[in-house]
């Protein structure tokens, strides 16, 4: 159907295919009994951390550093990396919309998992290419059927590792066979947002395989496991070529000044990631054996959330997320990423992870 308003007429045809993203944020934040769909940090960031910030809020009539030169060195110096390999942005899903702008064009490709991040397919079409979706096997992305849907026309290929919303990891002996086999023209683009909660010895976050492979581009988020999602501080790691392209179209106070202090000084912080490594182990192991005693099919998450498949016949996975919203507690739909019997589940503070489950087990209970 074509547009009737004139001045919307000219508009790029695969925005109107766009759905627009719908995150896991509840409206009315103070009856939260328990949030557990949005993949966020359980917990506060520390206080000396909060107390350096408000100091530097007298400051906020002045622009913040443009090149955020304080936080790339704290990256650098943190994961042994080279500074002028990184860009930083306004959050992590700012670098991957510069990532399309600059090497996807009108008519070409970009391939994704169809059980991917949903933000992928939205930026592919705001730059005016197709995504196209290569089929997951077992939940898990297949790099066989991705390296399948390569064509003349294909720019870019995104994946997220660990994946979201699915959990699973490709190991490093894999993904580093794939990035031979993929032509050097082809952007590869790993989303690392999770990377830091893996635990697995055989996994390569991807940092490491930059300099043999110059057409890739690693992206890392502070939203994660350093507790900072409300700053919106992300960054990506590629090829000096490529950081030069994707700091001349960034915006030129992409990170504001909170974002690149609190996020410079996290890093620092061992003993809050420690805790958080811990709790995130112990909890997610938790709801998984919990799960899985219920009847519930769950599969093994390297991230700080599970995939679970409602296969029970006593109640649908609708029933179970409409009672769990009544209880307001809430967990992931995953209707949107073509699973509509699954659901994803972050894991929360003890409480919350705790109710989550009591309620669970009485829904069920209820329901025989």
């Amino acid at each position: 159907m074509k547009n009737k308003i004139p001045y919307l007429k000219d508009i790029k045809p695969g925005i109107n295919k766009i759905s627009k993203y719908v995150s896991g944020e509840i409206k009315d934040k103070k009856i939260i009994a328990a949030k557990l769909s949005s993949n966020e940090s359980p917990f506060e960031i520390p206080s000396n951390i909060i107390n350096s910030i408000i100091k530097e809020l007298r400051y906020s009539n002045k622009y913040p550093d443009g090149d955020s030169e304080i936080l790339k060195s704290a990256i650098a110096k943190n994961f042994k990396i080279k500074k002028n390999q990184i860009v930083c942005g306004n959050g992590s899903d700012d670098i991957l919309s510069l990532i399309c702008l600059a090497f996807s064009r009108e008519d070409s490709e970009v391939i994704c998992s169809n059980n991917g991040f949903l933000f992928y397919p939205i930026i592919t079409y705001s730059s005016g290419a197709k995504p196209i979706y290569a089929e997951t096997e077992n939940f898990s992305i297949s790099i066989k059927n991705i390296k399948e849907k390569i064509s003349k026309k294909t720019k870019i290929i995104f994946f997220a590792n660990p994946n979201n919303p699915t959990g699973s990891i490709i190991l490093k002996k894999e993904l580093v066979k794939a990035l031979k086999e993929i032509p050097k023209n082809i952007i590869v683009v790993i989303d690392g947002a999770y990377a830091e909660y893996v635990i697995d010895k055989e996994f390569s976050d991807g940092l490491d395989l930059v300099k043999k492979f110059p057409n890739l581009i690693i992206t890392r988020t502070f939203s994660k496991i350093y507790a900072l999602a409300a700053f919106r501080v992300g960054w990506g790691y590629s090829s000096p070529e490529i950081i030069q392209i994707l700091e001349k179209i960034r915006g030129p106070f992409n990170v504001n000044l909170v974002a690149q202090l609190a996020a410079s000084k996290i890093l620092r912080e061992e003993k809050f990631i420690n805790k958080s490594i811990k709790h995130n182990i112990k909890y997610k192991n938790l709801i998984e054996k919990e799960l899985k005693e219920m009847g519930f099919l769950v599969f093994k998450g390297h991230g700080n959330f599970l995939l679970v498949k409602n296969s029970l016949e006593i109640i649908s996975t609708k029933q179970i997320l409409r009672y769990l919203e009544k209880k307001n507690i809430y967990v992931r739909s995953l209707r949107a990423y073509n699973l509509p019997e699954c659901f994803r589940v972050s894991v929360g503070k003890r409480k919350e992870n705790i109710l989550f489950l009591k309620e669970i087990k009485k829904l069920l209970k209820r329901s025989c």
